[in-house]
This record gives C-alpha cells, structure tokens and sequence, in this order.
C-alpha cells in the first residue's frame, strides 16, 4: 500500500516550491445549444491560500449561471523532497446562447506582482447535445480519460448542507420596546472554518448584544423536519427608535465545507445569508404623556442621593439620580434638575451598568449631577419627576426622587463690593478691616512696597472679571457648559478604557470608547446623541458643519468599535491602535 501511494503522488504533475500552474478547460468540447458547459479554471502551487479570483474573458455566446470554488491539498514528492501542494478550482457553469464555434478567451490571474494566463478554448454548439457520459456528470469538473486517478473512481460524495436563520421573539412592538433577534447556523455536514461577512444593518435600532460565543458550541436540533447541528451565532437585543416599518438587515457568513475524498478532503466553500425580518413599531401615545417623560420604556424605579450633607470652601456636591430597573435603559434621557438661587446645576456625567436577565436588558443608569454652591446657605433639591411607559398595560407612570438638603459654608466671594465708612475704615463685604495713614506729601509711609498693591489689585480684578463672567455663562449658556466639561470628560473615560484593556475585558472596553467619542461629539456640538444611530449622528455633525475628515475618522471608529462588540473576529483591531486612533478624532474635533 506505501509502495503504491509513492507510485500514485509520482504521477502527481511537478509544481516547483514557489511556482503557480494557471490552468483552464471545460467538461466537453462539443455542447447541444441551451445545455450546461462547465468551465474549470485551476490555480496549482505552494502557499497559494490567499491567491485572488481569477478574471474571465468576454463570454460572447454564453450566459453565465455562476460559479463555485473548492480547494484541496495534496502531498507530492520532488527530486527526493516532500512537498505540499494546493489546488484552487474555479468553476464557472456556462450556457452557449447560439450554435456554430464559439471561442472562450484566455483567463487572467494577477499574483505576486506575475500576470498568468490561460490558451483559449473552442466550442462547438450543436442544436442537439452529445449526450455528456455519467462519469462526467458526477463530479464538478471533467476527469481525464487515462489519469490514473481512473482506478479510484468513485461516486462524488454528497457535501453538507447549510444556512443561516434570523428568528425574532416578536415582529411588532412600541418604540422603544425590546426584540430580541437571534441568528442561528446550521449544518449538516463538517464546516472547515466559518466568518461573519456581512454584519446586519440595524438602521433605527439601538442594539446591545446579549450573547456572542468565542467558540461555537453545535447541538442537533430539527429544522423543517430535518436533522441538522446547529450553533447560535449572535443574540442581540434591539429598541426600535423611531415608529414605522424598520427592517432587520441580512447577515451573510463566508465559510468552506469539508467534502471527503478517497485519499484527502477537498474544502468547498460557500456564502449563506439570513433573511431580513420587518418590524412592525408602533408609536408611543401622546394621549396621556407626561410633559417629564424620560424616554424609558419598560417596568423602572427612581431613586437620588448626594454624595454629602456639607459643602466646604465652595466645593460641589454631586447629586446622583439612578434609573433602575427592567426595559429600554439606554435611551432614557436626563432628568430635568431646576436651578436653584445661588446653586449651579451643571450638566450631568452619565454611568450605565447593564446585564441581561432571562433575554431583557436591566441594570442601572445614573446621572451624576455637580452642584455648585455661589453663597453660603441651607440648599434643597426638590422632589424631581419622571415619566415611563409601560409596554404591558399601554399607559404612562410617573416616579419621583425623594426631597434632599446640604449646607454651604465658606463659600468664597464671587463678587466683591466695596463700601468706604468712616475715615480710616474699609468694608469687603462682611469684613472690617482698620488701615493705616501715612504722610503721603512727605513720603513716610509704614512699607516701602505699599506701591505693588496697585498692579496685584488690577489683576485681581481681571481674574475676578474672567472667573465672575466664566460662571455667568456656565448658567445660562448650556451649549458652553457642556463644551467646557466635553474634554475632561472624555479623557476619563479613555482612562477607563485603557482600565479595561489592561484587564482583558474587551467588550466593557469598546463599548466605553464608542459611549466616549458619542458623547464627546454630542458635547462638542451640542445635540442630542442618545440612541442615535451612526448614519444619523454622521449627518447631523455634517449639518453642523464639522470638518468632513473628522467626522470621517470619527465614523470609522464607531464602526470598528460596533463590529467588535457584535461580531468579533470579522475585523482585524489592534485595541491600542484604536484608543490612539480615538485620542486622534478628539484632538480633530
């Protein structure tokens, strides 16, 4: 038996390490009209795995019904070398449209800088067909009369079959309300390697992946009364933002089919592509909405603290109000805190912290609220409301946070008055201060150096002119108060990014940098980017006339960062690559 494998991989045609054999024929030379003609196109050599597709002539006469691809390896033996050899069929099946002889042109193939082709190939068409023998017919590819592969000849073996499946849990919903979509593959045969290309579009949906295996885990399962294995390849959970017919995108996986042959496996390869799925989104009603209604869909509790009782020296005091509970968590907008006389309410910092229970999205979303105190004195928050909508019974709830107090003192003076009194005296606000009187005409005085209070009081008053003016404008501009928190902000979050990194958490850390430069464009802007998609947040920036380059930048980013949350694998990241790359579009925006 070892005797004879040396004689059958002998016979094998000599490829040289390094060299390519770029060939091309058909099944029959002779064709009826209409009748099926295969094309097989052939790239032989070493270490040809990312050899591109061939290009085809001109196919005048034919029409062209499409093409497959298979690949296989083989062992041959050189000059006493052992060698590995790869062979790459393109088959492409070709209808001949009118009789007489038609000519099929040389194929080309670009490789390693070396352009290959192929001798052309005459047909004759008949009216009637020859009549193609079994033997022929059997396999994707014509066998040559003579090979001495002709002692083996077997029946083709049967390849596996496969597709891919998108299921939804439900088709019509709220705004608002979550579906979760599921997309499962199937296969009845041995799958060689397997990779998402083409992710689903997700226009007018703010999704969360829920599951997203590293490695894919098979069970058998019934489909349509046959019995495949199966493996979930995504679940995602979506929220429709906006009513109306939104439609789930396909998504297209690239993989190759293991065949087996009498002495090796031949890998086949093949693209499966779920079928969209149409939601039905139904609008919130207006009948009944709260003027504070957050955004929330879903079943949530309110609840607020202050991180303390006493402000000292004019520090802030962050108030925190937290959303709890079960439903659309990331759309739920900031709740409204009024300004209070002598305390600035500046704009909130947001902290999510979501999981998945039983499929739904629940967790906690905080608002952090810095509270700067202008005077001393006792401060109290109201009770500050929001408003729900519960899917269940169709109708609106309202929640409220709880009353809370803090105490001032030490607050520094934003403006200083000042009062002349009585000779001798000054008043600053509320502090008397008796002066000394020197003999000014004869230039006796206590300090020499009395004459540099001049310039240091001019200058005092500038900065309290900047800082008094900084903090007019901080509450009442609110376009200026969230540019002026957006950079550090942002810098602290890719600090938590990096945090995350360091730790091997790679979904916690795209999803910081995505959540980071969303927010980051909505501050410098100042739009609204809560559940945006990317397509809608690219053109509001570009009709808020940001530069094209960054906002170009600024999207491919968010891309990456979206495909390597919900499909990883399908895109080649260097993480430190694209946390420098994100520090990049900050500095350009």
């Amino acid at each position: 038996m070892r005797a004879g494998l040396v004689i059958l991989l002998l016979l094998v045609s000599e490829i040289s390490a390094g060299e390519i054999n770029f060939t091309a024929e058909v099944d029959q030379t002779t064709v009826g009209l209409g009748e099926p003609l295969y094309l097989t196109v052939r790239v032989a050599g070493t270490n040809i795995g990312r050899v591109p597709r061939p290009e085809l002539p001109q196919l005048e006469g034919f029409d062209n019904l499409g093409s497959s691809q298979s690949q296989s390896t083989s062992i041959a033996i050189v000059n006493g070398r052992v060698t590995q050899q790869q062979t790459i069929s393109f088959v492409y099946t070709l209808v001949p449209k009118k009789t007489g002889t038609l000519v099929i042109g040389s194929c080309r193939l670009r490789y390693d800088g070396v352009e290959y082709t192929t001798e052309p190939i005459t047909v004759q068409v008949t009216k009637s067909g020859t009549g193609p023998s079994p033997r022929q017919r059997r396999g994707t590819g014509p066998v040559t009369p003579g090979s001495p592969f002709d002692l083996f000849d077997e029946p083709a073996p049967q390849t596996g079959e496969c597709f891919l499946v998108a299921s939804a849990d439900r088709t019509v919903v709220y705004q608002g309300e979550q579906l979760t979509v599921t997309w499962t593959f199937y296969t009845s045969g041995e799958v060689a390697s397997l990779n998402i290309k083409e992710t689903p579009e997700l226009t007018g949906f703010w999704a969360q992946d829920i599951y997203q295996p590293k490695e894919l885990r098979y069970e058998r399962k019934q489909y349509q009364g046959k019995w495949f294995y199966a493996a979930v390849l995504r679940r995602t959970a979506l929220f429709p933002t906006t009513a109306g017919e939104l439609q789930v995108g396909k998504m297209t996986l690239a993989g190759e089919m293991l065949t087996p042959g009498f002495f090796f496996s031949s890998a086949r390869p093949f693209d499966v592509s779920s079928r969209p799925i149409t939601v039905t989104v139904k609008p919130l009603p207006e009948q009944g909405k709260p003027v504070f209604f957050s955004g929330g869909v879903g079943d949530f509790k309110v609840s607020a603290v202050l991180s303390s009782d006493t402000s000292r020296g004019g520090e802030p005091v962050t108030l925190t109000i937290a959303v709890t509970g079960t439903g659309n968590l990331g759309l739920v907008g900031a709740p409204v805190v009024p300004d209070l006389p002598e305390l600035k309410v500046l704009a909130p910092e947001t902290k999510d912290n979501f999981s998945y229970a039983s499929g739904k999205l629940n967790g906690t979303r905080k608002f952090n609220y810095p509270l700067l105190p202008l005077a001393d004195g006792r401060f109290r928050i109201p009770e500050i409301q929001l408003g729900f909508f519960d899917p269940q019974t169709g109708g609106y709830y309202t929640r409220k946070t709880p009353a809370l107090e803090f105490v001032a003192v030490g607050v520094p003076s934003r403006t200083v008055t000042d009062v002349t009194g009585s000779p001798g005296m000054r008043v600053l606000g509320a502090d008397i201060r008796h002066i000394k009187t020197g003999n000014r005409l004869t230039g006796e005085t206590d300090f020499w150096g009395w004459w540099l209070f001049y310039p240091l009081g001019v200058l005092l008053m500038v900065v309290g002119l900047v800082v008094g003016g900084r903090q007019r404008r901080l509450r009442t501009d609110t376009s200026y108060a969230r540019r002026s928190r957006a950079t550090g902000l942002v810098r602290r979050r890719l600090k938590e990014a990096e945090r995350f990194l360091a730790e091997n958490r790679q979904a916690d850390f795209y999803s910081v940098i995505y959540q980071a430069l969303t927010d980051y464009a909505g501050d410098r802007f100042n739009i609204n980017t809560t559940g945006m998609t990317i397509p809608e947040l690219e053109e509001t920036l570009v009709k808020q006339g940001g530069s094209g380059a960054a906002i170009a930048r600024l999207v491919e980013a968010l891309n990456i960062c979206q495909v390597a949350r919900f499909s990883p694998g399908t895109v080649e990241c260097n993480p430190q690559e694209l946390l420098q790359r994100a520090r990049m579009v900050v500095a350009e925006l």
